[in-house]
C-alpha cells in the first residue's frame, strides 16, 4: 500500500518544500468532490476508489479519528496537509528502524 500512497505522501524533506503543498492540494481537490473546501468520508472512501486506492472503511475512518482535530466529521485543507505530514513522518520513523544499516532499502532475511 506505501508504494501506492508514494506519489502523495512525500519524502521527509519534500514535506518542507512547496511543491509538497501543491501536491497535498491537488489530492485534496481530486477528494472533494463536491467542492465545498471540506472532505467528508464519503468523498474520501469515493476519491480513493476513483484514484485506485481503496483503503476499506477501517482505514478510512482511522483517518477522520486522527486527522478531524475540530471533529466536525470534515477534513478542511489544513487537517488534511496535517494529518499527511504526520502519516508519512510516523512511516518514515517505522522504515528507519526497519533500515539498520542506513541504506534505503529493507533488507528481507529468509530464516
Amino acid at each position: 500500500m506505501f508504494r501506492v500512497l508514494r506519489g502523495f505522501v512525500l519524502p521527509e524533506a519534500a514535506c518542507e518544500a512547496p511543491e509538497s503543498s501543491a501536491m497535498y492540494e491537488n489530492l485534496f481537490k481530486k477528494l472533494d468532490l463536491n467542492e465545498d473546501g471540506r472532505v467528508d468520508i464519503a468523498e474520501l472512501q469515493a476519491g480513493l476508489k476513483a484514484l485506485g486506492i481503496p483503503l476499506g472503511d477501517d482505514a478510512e475512518k482511522k483517518i477522520f479519528k486522527a486527522g478531524d482535530t475540530n471533529q466536525d466529521g470534515k477534513l478542511d485543507i489544513e487537517e488534511f496537509m496535517n494529518y499527511l505530514k504526520d502519516h508519512e513522518k510516523k512511516m518514515k520513523l517505522a522504515f528507519k528502524s526497519l533500515d539498520k544499516n542506513n541504506d534505503g532499502l529493507h533488507e528481507k532475511r529468509n530464516y
